[in-house]
Order: structure tokens, then C-alpha cells, then sequence
């Protein structure tokens, strides 16, 4: 009886998983943004996201830096004064950078345990992209 009502609780549980922020469980914890931007990061930009990118602003080398931080490989979100030693800038200016990139639907923020914590959207990998291939 106890592992049915375990089952039932999983199984509506999953089938609210749209409305669900943070899930915790047996050892396993997740914050739905963190696996948004997981599966975004790992999958690549839609033909919609693609046009939406060539429409975008054109992006300095600075952003451009930025963006190619928050794609490093191996991280998916990434602190901002992490990205200030990779692109050996001063941590206020990277955070203004992250805030314009941000209003502008390039990149987003999250909670993170030691602060706030960043990654690219897929428009903003693509304009990163199409911004190395320009400067080419």
C-alpha cells in the first residue's frame, strides 16, 4: 500500500512538473530554471532562435567575451567574478555587461548558493556565434 502511495505522489508530481519550481527528493534535489539552462545549453538554437539572433543588436567584443564565458565547456551557469578573471575585466563592469545582456534576453540569472549565477540563452549563444563568424 505504501508503494502505491508513493507512486501516486511521483506520478502527480510529474504531471505537474510545469508548475513546479524546485523539486526535492530522496537524495536528489532541482531547481526547474537550473534544468531549463541545462537542456538549452546542450541542445542547439531553433531556426526561430537563429532569426531572432540575426534581428538582435550587434554585440561588443566585451559581450561578445561574456557570452563565450557563459558557454565554457563543462558549466552551464557561471558566477560573475569567475567571468571577470576569464576575460580579465573588473567584476563591476562584467556585472553591467550581464545585466545588459540579460534585458536584452541574451543571457539570465539565477540563484545560486554563493550568489547570483548566469548562463546564455540560446539567441544569446547564437549572436555570440554570429558575431566570431563577422569578426572573421
Amino acid at each position: 500500500m505504501g508503494l502505491a502511495i508513493i507512486a501516486g505522489a511521483l506520478g502527480l508530481a510529474f504531471s505537474n512538473i510545469d508548475k513546479l519550481s524546485r523539486f526535492k527528493g530522496a537524495g536528489f534535489e532541482a531547481e526547474m530554471k537550473m534544468v531549463e539552462a541545462i537542456i538549452e545549453n546542450q541542445t542547439e538554437p531553433s531556426s526561430e532562435q537563429r532569426e531572432q539572433a540575426r534581428r538582435a543588436d550587434a554585440i561588443t567584443d566585451i559581450e561578445s567575451r561574456v557570452l563565450k564565458s557563459l558557454q565554457k565547456p563543462g558549466y552551464t551557469w557561471r558566477y560573475a567574478k569567475t567571468v571577470a578573471g576569464e576575460v580579465s575585466s573588473p567584476l563591476r563592469e562584467i556585472e553591467s555587461t550581464l545585466s545588459s545582456l540579460m534585458s536584452r534576453g541574451l543571457a539570465k540569472r539565477a540563484a545560486g548558493s554563493n550568489g547570483e549565477i548566469w548562463a546564455a540563452t540560446a539567441v544569446g549563444k547564437s549572436v555570440q556565434e554570429q558575431h566570431e563568424l563577422k569578426a572573421r
